[in-house]
């Protein structure tokens, strides 16, 4: 009997390894919705937000009552969990929009007002790769790499330095080498594994480059601070860029919200400083030569970066145009913080080398482990293959400054003080995970008991039940958004 036979389709049952036995899946499906306590375990589940991988919790309270309650595992990857990903989107939405926008989160709405730029830094060039293009004007697919004066050129190899094809997103092509014999590995190990001080010393060069422009015009150097907001993200090449958002406030007095800076300095001048601050920033590190020979390496972000003042009625942008509009700043941002690696074949946990040989990744991304593991060999990098499930990148995904924003800690203090008082209002404090949560009647000592759930039946009905959340959630926003066109869709919805 197969699937089919049972009016199931595979892709009914979601967040299934491949080949997985859909029959043995179904079977354990129907066994958990057919059982005595299914209405008890469906609760908990919804409790913790359909999470795919919920932490269990045990406690006894002061009649020695064994309690249990679930809690979301708050991984950031949609791979990992669906569920806890679409929060973490939600929760960065919220974060950024009010760094932008203020109104929200203890930020006035004169932020809105201040100077602020979008950045994206890209890593160099370390060999040519396929990848998608348009003409820039009506958006009509061109060719991968025309032929054009490199007609008759091909690499040392003997491989063409051109591609006639005309990839797509979702190509398998797009990212991968035109020869993988020449693309610079080594440099792309060393600029994921030294991005994140490549950022630091890009900040310090900002706010140096700031307050030397300060001085120029006769204004005090402490004029003006810097504050961002920045989110990783993973080309189609597997390497690490940057996406940020840049402000300038007043230096902050203790526990005042932030003002706008005394300055003249408008988004276009701090867009020009961003640009002066990305191309003279370098940083100098050791790379293994020929044998056990250690030589030196420049590192730097590559020539394409792109900085555009965010436009607001009274601000200044000097005629430029935005990449972004205001608007769709936070749910650009959202977009990248639950990506990760798991879309080049990578696990989202930490691995052993010894896996390395048995995984089903491309070319290209076997090429970046094995040099991960070539480099670990060195006393310098000696940590790096503790950082394989990443591809060598061992920043964080989101970072800010202090004073950009709330943090994700006091969003989630935020969410779990608002279902209190809901559950508190509609007097639904009645089963053990609520009084758990809730506090209502006394405070329990909770410890590990295991995470994730019993077996692959109950985690498909669980993510199932996500995934219908969050299309209903989508929907609802959608139609939101196409009634009342004078407000953005809210990710917080």
């Amino acid at each position: 009997m197969t699937t089919a036979a049972l009016g199931i389709a595979v892709s009914t049952l979601p967040g299934l390894p491949a080949g997985t036995d859909t029959i043995g899946v179904v079977a354990q499906m129907v066994r958990r919705a057919a059982s005595r306590d299914f209405e008890t375990w469906w609760n908990k589940a919804e409790n913790a937000g359909f999470c795919a991988n919920p932490i269990r919790l045990t406690g006894t309270d002061s009649f020695g009552r064994e309690l249990r309650v679930w809690t979301r595992c708050n991984n950031r990857r949609a791979v990992a969990c669906p569920s806890c990903s679409d929060l973490y989107a939600r929760d960065t939405w919220q974060l950024v929009h009010a760094g932008v926008h203020g109104g929200h989160h203890d930020l006035p709405p004169t932020v809105a007002e201040h100077p602020q730029v979008f950045v994206t830094l890209t890593a160099p060039s370390f060999g040519a790769v396929h990848t998608t293009r348009d003409d820039g004007q009506r958006g009509q697919a061109r060719r991968c790499h025309d032929r054009g004066r490199n007609a008759h050129q091909r690499c040392q190899h003997g491989r063409p330095l051109w591609c006639s094809s005309i990839h797509h997103e979702g190509d398998a092509h797009v990212g991968q080498p035109l020869c993988e014999d020449c693309y610079d590995y080594m440099g792309h190990v060393l600029f994921a594994w030294h991005a994140p001080e490549l950022w630091r010393r890009f900040t310090i060069a900002l706010r140096r480059l700031l307050r030397r422009r300060l001085r120029a015009l006769g204004e005090s150097p402490t004029a003006a601070r810097i504050n961002f907001v920045k989110v990783t993200e993973m080309q189609r090449r597997a390497i690490p860029h940057f996406h940020a958002v840049i402000r300038l406030d007043e230096p902050p007095q203790p526990g005042q919200a932030p003002t706008p800076p005394k300055s003249s300095i408008t988004a276009t001048d701090l867009a020009l400083l961003i640009h002066q601050a990305a191309s003279g920033v370098a940083l100098t590190v050791a790379a293994p030569a020929h044998g056990a020979e250690i030589s030196s390496r420049v590192i730097q972000f590559g020539t394409q970066t792109d900085a555009r003042p965010l436009r607001s009625d009274s601000s200044d942008c000097g005629g430029a145009t935005p990449r972004q509009s205001r608007r769709s700043v936070p749910a650009y941002l959202a977009k990248y913080v639950t990506k990760s690696v798991a879309d080049f074949g990578v696990g989202v946990r930490r691995m052993s080398p010894l896996a390395v040989p048995d995984l089903d990744v491309p070319t290209h991304i076997r090429a970046i482990l094995t040099t991960i593991l070539d480099l670990a060999d060195h006393g310098a990098y000696s940590e790096i293959d503790r950082w394989l499930h990443t591809l060598g990148f061992r920043g964080h995904i989101t970072t800010k400054s202090r004073l950009f924003s709330t943090t994700m800690s006091a969003l989630r203090e935020h969410r779990a003080e608002w279902t209190r008082e809901q559950r508190h209002r509609s007097d639904l404090a009645t089963d053990e995970h609520d009084r758990a949560l809730h506090g209502a009647e006394e405070e329990v000592e909770w410890t590990f008991d295991r995470a994730g759930l019993g077996n692959l039946g109950e985690r498909t009905l669980v993510v199932s039940a996500a995934h219908r959340m969050i299309e209903h959630r989508h929907i609802v926003r959608a139609n939101r958004w196409t009634h009342d066109q004078s407000s953005p869709p809210d990710w917080s919805t």
